[in-house]
């Protein structure tokens, strides 16, 4: 199975000492391969150099691009066509884009991105609990 993740639940699988670190594991659980939109490594990029310096981010982007459980999705210019109807939803609408033509569904630990995801026809999984 595969779908579609964004910026936080990819930081959550990524990173064991972020607070979504058990979050993101448990909604990633039964999905092989995770689908990483462009615009996804470059927030991941953009975060984690503020966070933890450049080295960090750039070992932690090394797995991104090379562990085959992540595949590298680019944004097309259909992607940004639907993402262009609200401005200020851009960047979210470029991962949901991605996933609507994917047709994949979207893992998300945001719930407007989630409830911007299914208004698009998108599937987006709400987070599991520990047990389920």
């Amino acid at each position: 199975m595969e779908a579609v993740v964004d910026t936080s639940v990819l930081r959550g699988l990524l990173l064991e000492e972020d607070p979504l670190h058990e979050t993101a594991t448990l909604l990633a659980r039964g999905y092989e391969t995770l689908r990483v939109p462009s615009i996804v490594v470059h927030e991941l990029a953009w975060g984690l150099r503020r966070s933890l310096g450049w080295r960090r981010a750039r070992a932690v982007l090394e797995i991104v691009l090379s562990d085959p459980a992540y595949r590298y999705e680019p944004v097309l210019r259909e992607d940004a066509w639907l993402a262009s109807r609200d401005p200020r939803r851009y960047e979210d609408l470029l991962i949901v884009a991605v996933a609507a033509r994917l047709g994949l569904p979207l893992l998300t630990l945001d719930t407007g991105m989630a409830k911007l995801a299914r208004r698009h026809g998108v599937e987006a999984p709400a987070p599991r609990r520990e047990g389920n």
